[in-house]
């Protein structure tokens, strides 16, 4: 029976007042028939569309392996794609963006694709916008593909193309930021390739609130307040032995006062308690200003319905030739806006097939972007 069906049938004897109890059974208690047991999730929240495309960011934070030649992202010159490097400047191309959507019940009808240009490197914060587009697309495993004109700026440079999706009812927004940042060296004993890492914050670390929490009035004047009243014409009689049971109103306010006083020197143990262990935890994360480099060689491998198979779409891949980063741990300097480092990879002279060597940052051990890099070998 399917979990619609199974909601549907306590909903069904629920009426009234009782209805928001019966919900949260279905919530607590609500399961596939037969199976492994799972999670529950109801059908309002899995009955949402969730546009998406390849995103690097969600996949370095689930810590899988990524590449920066973003299979969901080609550009074209005359029919030819290529490259997001050594664009030639003030030259019109073809951009195609492919979306894709998760939900088997939802379209994502009205999907927002917001392309736009970066800085090459990894972490830039400056976007350049170049267009907003609808798409329309339709349930997994369909797709919808959006095509525009792009042209580059008279500046030279090397240009990383970003897309951004949304949607009013999205339900996942986590993956809908993905990047196609790649570029080509030609292969030689020893391949040097510069790569510009920016820093997410060069104006400064940004300010972090003290962890814990705070004192929660409404807590300790309603709250603990209330239950003061019960006790009230207890300590009335207690510290003002000429008043009785109910017989001035002084026992209340006694009483209120008396909750509120509790309340206030519980909250604020709590809070002190939660302010020690925020700021135990703060201590273990990495400077704002640290940024740590990895390479790999890791290849996506797009596959669909029963071809999909995330242990070997996902499986890391060291670099497939001897390949290291000068730095690979380095900190910003106050005011530093990027630095330049270096992946020098030793290639092989003879010939063979291309390979790519994936460089990912992270500051302050959060995700920043990369790139992608690809050497060529000499054809046989």
């Amino acid at each position: 029976m399917s979990q619609t069906t199974y909601e549907d049938r306590i909903l069904a004897r629920c009426r009234g007042f009782g209805a928001w109890f019966c919900k949260l059974l279905v919530l607590l208690l609500g399961r596939r028939k037969g199976g492994d047991d799972c999670v529950y999730v109801p059908e309002r929240v899995i009955n949402r569309p969730d546009p998406c495309l390849y995103s690097q960011f969600l996949l370095m934070q689930l810590g899988l392996p990524v590449t920066w030649d973003n299979p969901d992202v080609a550009l074209f010159l005359n029919g030819v794609e290529q490259y997001t490097y050594d664009l030639v400047v003030d030259t019109e191309y073809d951009v195609a963006v492919t979306v894709h959507n998760s939900s088997r019940r939802k379209p994502a009808l009205g999907t927002g694709v917001d392309i736009g240009w970066i800085e090459f490197g990894a972490g830039s914060q400056i976007r350049h916008p170049i267009v907003t587009l609808p798409a329309d697309v339709p349930l997994w495993p369909g797709t919808a593909t959006v095509t525009t004109k792009w042209r580059t700026p008279a500046s030279p440079g090397h240009y990383c193309l970003e897309v951004l999706l949304s949607h009013p009812d999205d339900g996942n927004p986590s993956n809908n930021r993905g990047w196609n940042n790649t570029q080509v060296k030609q292969a030689a004993s020893k391949v040097e390739s510069p790569v510009r890492i920016w820093n997410r914050w060069p104006d400064g670390c940004p300010t972090i609130a003290e962890g814990g929490d705070e004192v929660v009035w409404p807590r300790v004047l309603v709250g603990y307040g209330l239950f003061g009243l019960l006790a009230g014409p207890w300590l009335a009689r207690v510290l003002l032995a000429h008043v009785g049971f109910g017989e001035d109103l002084a026992s209340l306010g006694i009483g209120w006062t008396w909750g509120a006083a509790v309340g206030f020197i519980a909250e604020s143990v709590r809070a002190s308690v939660g302010r020690r262990r925020s700021r135990q935890k703060d201590g273990d994360r990495p400077a704002c200003n640290v940024v740590e480099l990895t390479v790999d060689s890791y290849r996506f491998h797009d596959a669909k319905g029963k071809d999909a198979e995330p242990h070997l779409m996902f499986a890391p891949r060291p670099p497939a030739w001897p390949a290291r980063l000068e730095p690979a741990t380095f900190a910003f300097a106050p005011g530093e806006a990027y630095r330049d480092v270096l992946l020098i990879v030793d290639a092989p002279d003879d010939p063979g097939p291309p390979e790519v060597f994936n460089v990912n940052a992270r500051q302050d051990g959060m995700a920043t972007g990369g790139v992608s890099v690809v050497i060529n070998r000499k054809q046989a």
